[in-house]
């Protein structure tokens, strides 16, 4: 049998925990039909000596949100070996949205990933209003990549409450309003549901973005909801500024209410005898049945600032000196 395409002497990855091997790897349409030795010749053949072949990489943590109105081709993401990413972390997304609301959603994302609203504004569409549309609308790009979207906290809360999600807490019915409303996106193709609960990610005025000191009851209903659609939860927790070990027990609550998957950032904090100080209770909650997953960075990460950027400076100094 002759192949579409076969890969030789490249260093296999196959990302099933096995040891790196050398060898071939044939492709038939869009199935992988050989690896090891493969004999048969390919319409194409690529040499991957010196390279390494391995299945693409999932990027679980991405605000491509924006940028595929400008780069469909998804850059850099695309350039190393990433073909599946999730968009739409941190509880900020551009939908669900009203015409009225879309300079303030630019901002959220302006001033939590340093993201110019005005690229934001010109650079997208803005052609829908409910989630489901803006799958739709970001298809069209035709982008390079697969992309997948989560809903986010902070436009669910401003979609429902206005300017009082930032600094007041919702009533009763929002809170079911707020629910439902995810719930919706995810049944109209979000894969799920995400929220930032960290001080950090403010607003242009310094205000912290809605959702960041949202109830225990707010979560847990809004998670019940994404749980029926089928979706997972992801979630940026206060790993360092306020209580660590109550926001374990609200993704604790959170996965008994939606009895699904929960992603949650996990950067580096030490516990006990070397541990991580997520350690204890993870296992825990996997003992118990409960599907969640901490991701984290291998090293430590950086990027560059200046007097023109919101990142260091702009959203944390809010004196009058610092603004003139």
């Amino acid at each position: 049998m002759k192949h579409d395409l076969v890969i030789r002497n490249g260093r296999i990855v196959d990302g099933n925990g096995t040891e790196a091997f050398e060898g071939d790897l044939a492709v038939q349409g869009n199935t992988i039909t050989g690896l090891g030795e493969v004999p048969e010749r390919g319409v194409r053949e690529i040499d991957a000596a010196g390279a390494v072949v391995t299945p693409g990489f999932i990027d679980t943590h991405t605000h491509l949100d924006g940028q595929i109105g400008w780069d469909p081709q998804l850059t850099p993401a695309s350039w190393h070996g990433v073909t599946t990413v999730l968009m739409g972390n941190c509880g900020v997304t551009f939908a669900p949205v009203r015409g009225e609301d879309r300079e303030r959603l630019a901002e959220m994302m302006e001033s939590v990933e340093d993201i110019p609203r005005q690229a934001i504004l010109s650079g997208l569409p803005w052609d829908w209003s409910s989630y489901g549309e803006y799958l739709d609308s970001i298809t069209k790009k035709r982008p390079s990549l697969n992309m997948m979207g989560l809903v986010g906290h902070a436009t669910a809360r401003f979609h429902v409450m206005g300017e009082r999600a930032i600094d007041e807490q919702p009533t009763d019915d929002e809170i079911q309003q707020i629910a439902s409303l995810v719930g919706r996106s995810v049944k109209e193709g979000a894969v799920g549901f995400s929220t930032s609960r960290i001080e950090a990610h403010r607003l242009p005025d310094g205000r912290c973005i809605p959702g960041t000191f949202a109830g225990d009851e707010e979560l847990v209903a809004i998670s019940r909801a994404v749980g029926a659609e089928g979706g997972m939860l992801q979630s940026v927790i206060n790993s360092g500024e306020r209580d660590l070990p109550g926001e374990l027990k609200l993704m604790r609550k959170q996965l008994e209410a939606a009895r699904t998957r929960l992603l949650f950032s996990a950067p580096w904090t030490p516990g006990d005898a070397g541990k991580s100080a997520y350690q204890n209770a993870i296992n825990d909650m996997r003992n118990d049945g409960l599907e969640i997953w901490g991701t984290t960075q291998p090293r430590a990460a950086g990027f560059l600032s200046g007097l023109q950027t919101n990142m260091l400076f702009g959203v944390r100094l809010k004196g009058p000196t610092w603004r003139a």
